[in-house]
């Protein structure tokens, strides 16, 4: 028997995911997924600001927030998630930006990049000195440190809620707004890439761009019976027989997808896209995990560090010039006695801030930095998307096609593997305009822009996502069709939470995990 989930983005991976692993007495023998699309992650999934929450959540998902950001958690401990996709606990603030951001001169700001990167190696420096007084006289170097002092490193930031050095902001007006093990972050491409790799060894049939195109029903029993696949670039069609569940979790493309599949169902997801625009920057100012050999690590072998500390762990020699060139590193390199290198990380809480001020015109920035140095911003919302809509049977607007989203944004350059600077004006253009004046005003001039993005999110009218089997009469009588969608902008943090409900329910019959009453179809 086989079970189809139409999206191949993070909420359809994160069903496959839990899905492949279920009993083998339960596990479908067959977990194909299809997707329209000929570059994975190209849309919501690859492209979100990847911050994640424990509680931030209505009632009718709390439970299901709760849950994903446990197995978020498990999951990161389990497979690495620190290093694979950048899992790492974050503190969110609410910030008020300077009132006059264009105020400070170059000479100005000149000086305050000096005075933070100062402090930063300052504050680095101190819990060197700080380790290396408690290992006493252990025969250790100063930058000779253990790999499982990572934990001690986590509780001392986290016991130090202040808003991050590379922001320019009113401090006095800028505070914490979550509890310690509240919020974390990762970086959603790489989670993406994790699970499709995890979910293709073992034995998950990846399938685009193809698109389902009908199933057949047993007008009696109301199984599902074969279902055709069409292949988008030669047109050719298969057919996947013994087809026992059907799982649609396209995004915003599930209206469609569904209407597609069951023409003659009574029920279609009230699912509509919200465009948002984002920015992906860096700063020389942000803090991240560097790699061996490069300016983010503290060794002897990466630039601007034989000066800065000699075998012996001192650092009377130390010029600014040497501390500024690898200050906004945060790791500290070293051998460890039984001869493994040794990084620990010593900037491991990761921030999220939401703006608050009138000066943005009606609009709310916010910020997310990430382990890998890459600064996303965002926060400027249009509803729908002004190219290529057509209306659904149901008269509602549907989002364009996966094939016409994807044209337009290789005209406009905010493709996410493309330069995004020196394009030619296009949809949009004054809205990253406006993130870059931003940008500049709380991060500094000398930001760098890596990539320009709209993504369209899937929002339903309630403001929660869609979960649950589809009641047979409003399929034509078919039993296991499924829905996993409308998560909005919170489809990263609840994408794993969904996987395991939905898997429960195929395979056990209801939802075990949390409580997804209030989010069925019906």
């Amino acid at each position: 028997m086989a079970t189809i989930i139409v999206g191949g983005g993070i909420i359809g991976l994160s069903s496959a995911f839990y899905l492949s692993q279920a009993p083998d007495a339960s596990r479908p023998k067959r977990i194909i997924v299809v997707d329209t699309s000929r570059r994975l992650f190209s849309c919501a999934s690859g492209r979100a600001a990847g911050f994640m929450s424990r509680s931030w959540f209505s009632r009718p998902s709390a439970s299901l927030g709760e849950l994903s950001f446990v197995l978020h958690a498990e999951l990161a401990e389990i497979y690495g998630g620190d290093e694979k996709w950048g899992y790492r606990p974050s503190q969110a603030f609410s910030v008020a930006p300077r009132q006059e951001p264009e105020a400070l001169t170059a000479i100005e700001y000149d000086a305050l990049k000096r005075e933070r990167l100062q402090k930063q190696w300052e504050a680095r420096m101190e819990l060197l000195e700080s380790r290396a007084a408690l290992k006493g006289t252990g025969g250790h170097t100063r930058h000779q440190w253990y790999q499982e002092e990572l934990d001690e490193e986590q509780k001392i930031f986290a016991s130090e809620p202040d808003p991050p050095d590379w922001l320019f902001c009113d401090t006095d007006n800028t505070f914490q707004i979550s509890d310690e093990g509240e919020c974390a972050q990762i970086n959603p491409y790489e989670l993406c890439e994790f699970l499709l790799e995890v979910c293709i060894r073992r034995g998950v049939e990846v399938l685009h761009p193809y698109q389902l195109c009908s199933v057949r029903v047993d007008k009696d029993s109301g199984k599902l019976s074969d279902a055709v696949l069409r292949d988008l670039d030669s047109k050719r069609e298969i057919t996947i027989s013994e087809v026992e569940h059907v799982v649609v979790a396209a995004g915003a493309w599930s209206p469609h997808a569904f209407s597609t599949a069951f023409p003659d169902a009574q029920f279609v997801p009230a699912i509509s896209s919200l465009a948002g625009y984002s920015m992906v920057v860096t700063s020389p100012l942000s803090q991240y995990v560097g790699k061996e050999g490069s300016l983010g690590v503290f060794g002897s072998d990466t630039q601007g560090s034989s000066s800065a500390m000699s075998e012996e762990g001192d650092r009377s020699d130390v010029t600014f010039d040497d501390a500024s060139s690898i200050a906004s590193g945060s790791t500290c390199s070293g051998i460890h006695p039984d001869g493994r290198p040794n990084t620990i990380d010593l900037s491991p809480i990761r921030n999220a801030l939401f703006v608050r001020s009138s000066i943005y015109s009606r609009w709310s920035p916010e910020i997310f930095s990430r382990s890998n140095g890459e600064i996303y911003i965002a926060g400027l919302n249009e509803q729908g998307y002004n190219v290529g809509q057509t209306t659904t049977r149901r008269g509602s607007m549907a989002p364009p096609s996966l094939q016409e989203y994807r044209e337009q944004e290789a005209e406009s350059g905010t493709d996410s593997e493309s330069d995004a600077e020196g394009k030619k004006p296009v949809q949009g253009s004054e809205k990253y305009k406006t993130l870059e004046d931003v940008a500049k005003s709380l991060l500094g001039p000398e930001i760098k822009i890596m990539r320009k993005s709209v993504c369209l999110r899937p929002v339903t009218p309630r403001g929660e996502p869609i979960i649950g089997k589809v009641p047979p009469e409003q399929v034509g009588g078919a039993k296991g069709v499924y829905i996993c969608s409308g998560h909005g902008p919170w489809g990263i943090s609840l994408c794993l939470g969904s996987g395991r409900v939905i898997t429960e329910m195929i395979t056990e019959g209801q939802a075990r995990s949390a409580d997804v009453s209030m989010l069925a179809p019906i």
